[in-house]
């Protein structure tokens, strides 16, 4: 109170029991967690049950803390961490008893302190020592006790992140009280804490990440499969196949049920961040000659030109020197500004979108640019979209007029008052049918995966495998245009890569297999029946489970 940077004795007895109050969290740390205890909590009693501690936990501090915070879950329903003997549901029906919100906050901050500690096994590259000293040693390369920006970049870079200048200065800001641009050991806890619960992203991308996301989770359940993520990702801008989705999505879902949580949509992300860092990255060196290099004037131009966009001609006497930073800074300004042409096409490849515009010009005879009923009905038939009872075809009409409405929020100009339908709604339509046909085929998956008894992990493995030979063939094909199955011969070149000959007697059961299946000698086989064919190898013995 006397503003001399020192306490008295009272002061300092009154320092204790806030900071023991709250378990040394800072006021909107509080506030946070208190919010997300809510949104876990027993509304009733306003307690937490044990079940949800974990989830609850990696609400605060991301996806990182997952399998320390189920440990920490464990250990509360074993009876450990509280005088209580156990938090799980006790025999009678009578029901178990939750955590308030204090003692939560003792188990935040046992999972903030595990976090630090478990940062130098999470990435062995920094050393073979172990503790949040030890990291910090390593990190402070000079031995002055601090740990300087150049130092924080290099922590960084090992731990898998691409330190942008504009998103440190963010963070030093939040964590570095005293403004001189390095850390000591209490910041640079708070700074790796801060940074990883984040995902290195800024506050302001953070927080609209997460209006996206609740957007886009359609039952409010905290949770996006694959398909509500593609959807966002769509409006995002980028072209990314439910396939690639699917991918990423298993490399993030630390609960394993083929959902994201907020977390776990912020670590996809950063994953997909990466990607495009390092992509640009590439572009970059190529013609900076270095990381620490500079592109101007003309080799700025080819480096925009080699991650894909066009040189801005309000640049063209801009003799401006741009480092890495203020490269990427240039990237994504010139990305922001290609979004709206992008959204126009729904997240289709070039091409695909090349692929309907040559179907679209065969059926619009006339060349208004705009086909009619009749005409539509052929193309939609072209990939087995057509409506084939009275209420699908009323369906249908609702969906052209969402299409149109989302082909005109796209920047698609539309004729006024012109009867049927353009390029664009068509585009947007075959989106809207293309994302009822992947849900339908969800729910199919899930009837095959129970009847076959695959877990979804081992559904999403089996994916992947799949997936990868499907691309190898595009890729060796020439043409790159994604196959709509494995062609038998592909099926047998896999079986043996995957380490199963197929001799002697194998031979015939495995061609009556690929019969049952449909896969004819001109046929494909599809993923359906991809996992039928793993199940067969497996019940056989022939591959080992």
């Amino acid at each position: 109170r006397s503003g001399t940077g020192a306490l008295d004795f009272q002061e300092f007895v009154t320092f204790l029991a806030v900071y023991r109050r709250h378990e040394g969290f800072s006021t909107n740390d509080v506030n946070n967690i208190r919010e997300i205890f809510d949104r876990f909590a027993d509304a009733e009693e306003a307690k937490l049950m044990a079940d949800n501690l974990s989830d609850a936990l990696v609400q605060i501090f991301g996806v990182h803390v997952a399998e320390s915070a189920e440990a920490i879950q464990d250990q509360l329903k074993s009876g450990q961490g509280l005088q209580k003997s156990s938090f799980t549901a006790p025999s009678g029906g009578a029901k178990a008893e939750g955590l308030t919100f204090g003692e939560f906050l003792i188990f935040a901050r046992k999972t903030r302190e595990a976090a630090f500690e478990q940062a130098k096994s999470d990435h062995p590259g920094l050393s073979g020592k172990s503790g949040a000293a030890a990291m910090f040693d390593d990190c402070d390369e000079d031995k002055n006790g601090k740990i300087s920006n150049p130092e924080l970049r290099k922590t960084l870079k090992k731990m898998g992140y691409t330190p942008l200048k504009q998103n440190l200065d963010e963070f030093l800001l939040e964590v570095d009280k005293n403004q001189d641009n390095e850390l000591d050991f209490s910041e640079f806890f708070d700074f790796i804490l801060l940074f990883k619960a984040r995902e290195g992203f800024r506050k302001q991308t953070a927080e609209e990440m997460k209006k996206l996301f609740t957007q886009f989770d359609s039952d409010g359940g905290g949770e996006m499969d694959a398909l509500e993520v593609a959807d966002l990702m769509r409006e995002l801008g980028y072209s990314v196949s439910l396939e690639e989705i699917r991918g990423l999505v298993l490399q993030v879902d630390s609960s394993g049920n083929n959902a994201l949580d907020f977390p776990e949509y912020m670590r996809l992300m950063r994953l997909y961040r990466e990607q495009e860092l390092s992509s640009i990255m590439l572009s970059f060196v190529e013609f900076a000659g270095s990381e620490s290099g500079v592109v101007s004037g003309n080799t700025l131009r080819c480096a925009l030109e080699a991650v894909g966009y066009e040189f801005p001609t309000k640049l063209a006497k801009d003799r401006s020197k741009y480092d890495f930073d203020a490269f990427v800074g240039l990237v994504d300004r010139c990305r922001a500004e290609v979004v709206a042409r992008e959204k126009k096409k729904a997240g289709f490849s070039d091409a695909k979108i090349e692929r309907f515009e040559q179907l679209f010009s065969d059926f619009d005879k006339d060349r208004s640019g705009n086909i009619d009923a009749m005409e539509l009905m052929g193309m939609l038939k072209m990939f087995s979209w057509e409506p084939k009872t009275r209420d699908e075809q009323q369906a249908l009409t609702q969906k052209i007029d969402t299409a149109h409405l989302k082909a005109r929020e796209a920047g698609a100009e539309q004729a006024e008052g012109s009867e049927g339908i353009t390029f664009w709604s068509f585009v947007q339509l075959a989106r809207i049918l293309e994302t009822e046909h992947d849900y339908a085929e969800e729910q199919r998956m899930t009837s095959l995966m129970l009847r076959l008894k695959f877990s979804q992990k081992e559904v999403e493995e089996f994916r992947v495998v799949y997936v990868d030979k499907k691309k190898a063939i595009a890729d060796t094909g020439g043409n790159g245009e994604e196959l709509d199955g494995l062609p038998r011969q592909a099926v047998r070149r896999l079986l043996y890569m995957i380490g199963i000959e197929v001799k002697g007697d194998k031979k015939p059961m495995l061609d009556d297999e690929l019969d049952r299946l449909d896969c004819s000698d001109d046929g494909r086989l599809d993923f359906f029946g991809f996992l039928e064919l793993m199940r067969f190898l497996l019940d056989s013995g022939w591959m080992a489970a």
